[in-house]
């Protein structure tokens, strides 16, 4: 696996508008160790969470039909396919899990695990004086990813819930007019 800093990362409004920024992909769990304190010094407890951690393929699929309404807006239908991967056989031939023993090993190994996904949307293109598009874009993931977070970890029986990306994303930017 390459360092953080060279793996790829998307989503958000130049890749996958279903998706925050740099949403998309694999995520790692993190389970907070040790003891944590509120401002008035009582202790709290954090519940495991995950984060992206990028990878070594992306594919990414854009594909939009700019319609006009009026002289200076345009409106957007678009498609975006793709997800950010592990490695590049992962896009195609996927590994099978191998279950290890080890509970957060086997519910990380589920979580680096990355399928298509698919989005579909609408958009706004308003021309302005400065030769630019403001741009607004709803994007409705069809199959948001899940991802399983640790529960019960100090019992003998530790259980997973399941973390659900938000299904839909609104995404605000500045753009060339083509």
């Amino acid at each position: 696996m390459l360092p953080i800093s060279e793996r790829f990362f998307s989503g958000g409004s130049t890749t996958l508008r279903g998706f925050g920024y740099e949403e998309a992909g694999p995520r790692q769990v993190i389970v907070p160790e040790g003891e944590f304190h509120d401002s008035n010094g009582k202790v709290v407890f954090l519940n495991p969470f995950t984060v992206p951690i990028g990878g070594n393929a992306m594919v990414v699929l854009n594909l939009e039909a700019r319609v006009p309404v009026t002289r200076n807006l345009q409106a957007v239908p678009f498609y975006d396919g793709g997800n950010v991967y592990r490695s590049i056989s992962d896009v195609f031939h996927p590994k099978p899990i191998i279950p290890t023993g080890n509970f957060i090993d086997d519910v990380n190994a589920q979580n680096l695990r990355m399928h298509w996904t698919n989005t579909i949307g609408m958009g706004f293109r308003l021309k302005t004086p400065f030769g630019g598009a403001l741009a607004v874009d709803y994007g409705f993931l069809l199959n948001p990813p899940e991802f399983l977070i640790p529960q019960n970890l100090n019992t003998n029986s530790p259980t997973t819930a399941i973390f659900r990306l938000h299904q839909g994303q609104i995404q605000f930017r500045f753009t060339q007019t083509f």
